[in-house]
């Protein structure tokens, strides 16, 4: 006997069939739809990924007031002149637009000019305190980061030590994100600062070298002072504890060392940054030689700054008349995204060498005097190449406002600011030959 559908079965099957290619349609675009997104990011991941990014800008060392100069309330006075704080930072403060804005604070920060000073065991010291109000000031117009660890965080004692930790804990009411690097014992001054940048969660600690290696400077269990770099303890307990204890995206080292006047680092800086570097420290921010050094990132993606130079510090010489490698500061732009991974690296460095760092620091006028610093920052460059450690000097391409500029090779895929910035960059070229000898007496040593 032959089995025969009835009507109805056949009614059902067609319309299951139906259903089931209803359905297909549905998940299947058509071929100019599919078209049209392949390649895309999902829906709202590129606005995502553009807004999380920041910049940090970066800043050499600061103060107000050259040696043993009285303080005052509203004015400098430096070779002649005297400026109201915002007469010495208006020429450089349109520049100082980042989420986190930091400068090396290499003064003691205090309104009494009858603190006792400390001659450090010198026969001619250099003492230098500055007025809260100069620093209220920089905060005010967005400088939220400093480290207070250098060689004159004691210029004035414990006394001074403490004004500038009262100082700077009151301007935590009024902008300042954290500073670092000193406190009233060694918990406190080892202590990371966490801060927040956009979305990213950035730690933040300092530490620097303490004049002839005095014990009553260093910060102890019960005892106010400084965690001292050319300490091993004091620098590995510093540095573990960016590392390790709290939770963070990006973290960032402050470091004041170096031999002043010499443009090139030495072999025990080199070696511990990039050990340091590579072992979670994002960012190492240099000063204290009173000129610029070399900038390098390593294979990892860290980035260091060897030395920044001085940047707004009434207390050094003029050395605007200097050769070329010693003749200026470098103002930087670090900007950073996050991967798609979820980590957070540096993607784009703008380089902005600024003169009159004596008073009151700016942009060059000549775009042509600027790029001559810039292709001696990337002479500097060449001399941190390092094939053993897979270190590469960073090189800025000149751009046109006189800046120089470096960006890792996708960085236009990372939308925003970073995309815009990027957009369009190659390589920075050769230095020019017309300049190189000039520059490599100059950066000699």
């Amino acid at each position: 006997m032959t089995f025969r559908p009835s009507a109805v079965a056949c009614a059902c099957l067609a319309f299951v069939i139906l259903s089931f290619a209803a359905a297909a349609a549905q998940d299947v675009p058509d071929a100019a739809a599919q078209s049209a997104t392949e390649g895309e990011a999902e829906p709202g991941k590129s606005a995502d990924r553009a807004a999380r990014q920041f910049t940090i800008t970066l800043a050499g060392d600061t103060g107000y007031s050259p040696h043993m100069a009285p303080v005052n309330p509203r004015t400098s006075s430096k070779s002649g002149r005297s400026l109201t704080f915002e007469q010495a930072f208006a020429p450089i403060s349109r520049d100082v637009n980042g989420e986190l804005n930091f400068v090396n604070v290499e003064t003691v920060i205090t309104e009494r000019n009858d603190l006792p000073r400390d001659t450090k065991g010198q026969g001619k010291p250099f003492n230098f305190r500055s007025h809260p109000n100069g620093f209220a000031h920089l905060v005010k117009n967005g400088v939220n980061l400093f480290s207070l660890a250098n060689n004159h965080s004691m210029d004035f004692g414990e006394a001074g030590l403490r004004d500038s930790l009262r100082h700077a804990t009151t301007l935590m009411k009024t902008g300042l994100k954290a500073h670092a690097g000193v406190g009233l014992n060694r918990e406190e001054a080892s202590r990371p600062k966490l801060v927040t940048a956009n979305d990213a969660k950035v730690a933040f600690s300092a530490i620097g070298i303490v004049t002839n290696n005095l014990a009553r400077h260093r910060a102890g269990n019960d005892k106010p002072g400084q965690i001292a770099y050319r300490f091993d303890e004091d620098f590995r307990h510093s540095v573990d504890r960016l590392k390790t204890e709290m939770k963070a995206d990006y973290r960032a080292l402050s470091i004041h060392y170096g031999v002043e006047g010499l443009v090139r680092a030495d072999a025990d800086q080199l070696s511990n940054w990039r050990r340091e570097a590579k072992d979670g420290v994002d960012l190492i921010i240099g000063h204290h030689a009173h000129v610029v050094r070399g900038v390098e990132m390593t294979d990892n993606g860290a980035l260091i700054f060897y030395g920044l130079g001085n940047f707004m510090h009434h207390g050094t010489a003029d050395i605007t008349g200097n050769h070329v490698c010693r003749s200026y500061g470098l103002f930087a732009r670090v900007h950073v995204a996050e991967a798609a991974d979820g980590t957070w690296r540096t993607r784009a460095v703008e380089a902005i060498p600024v003169t009159n760092v004596h008073i009151s620091p700016r942009r060059y006028s000549s775009v042509e005097q600027s790029h001559f610093r810039v292709h001696a920052l990337n002479y500097l460059g060449e001399t941190l190449d390092n094939s053993a450690s897979g270190a590469r000097g960073m090189r800025f391409t000149p751009q046109a406002d006189g800046s120089g500029l470096f960006c890792v090779e996708d960085a236009t895929s990372d939308g925003g600011k970073i995309g815009a910035l990027c957009k369009g960059w190659r390589p920075a070229p050769a230095i020019p030959a017309s300049l190189r000898q000039t520059i490599a007496g100059s950066c000699a040593r």
